[in-house]
């Protein structure tokens, strides 16, 4: 919790929101995030690779989740999204 706070201090002193960085509030939010994702990558067409990957990420999503890690899973949200653009 710290860390959060000390890192929205940073970013108001450069200028930047911190909302602009939404981490999950809570697990619910985090589920939810992970939830949506699955749904957009279910509504593309992707290679067997890309869809094969895209799975695993949102397992390890859901783990942190589950887990309250959530900067984690903010994070790996971020590595979803890319797969799904194929990046």
């Amino acid at each position: 919790m710290m860390k959060r706070v000390v890192f929205a201090i940073a970013l108001a002193s450069l200028g930047v929101s911190p909302a602009a960085f939404a981490v999950p509030a809570d697990k619910e939010a985090c589920n939810k995030a992970a939830f949506e994702l699955a749904d957009k990558a279910s509504k593309q067409k992707l290679a067997e690779a890309q869809a094969t990957k895209v799975d695993t990420l949102l397992s390890k999503m859901e783990d942190e989740c589950k887990d309250d890690k959530l900067v984690d899973a903010d994070a790996t949200a971020k590595q979803v999204e890319d797969a799904i653009a194929g990046k």
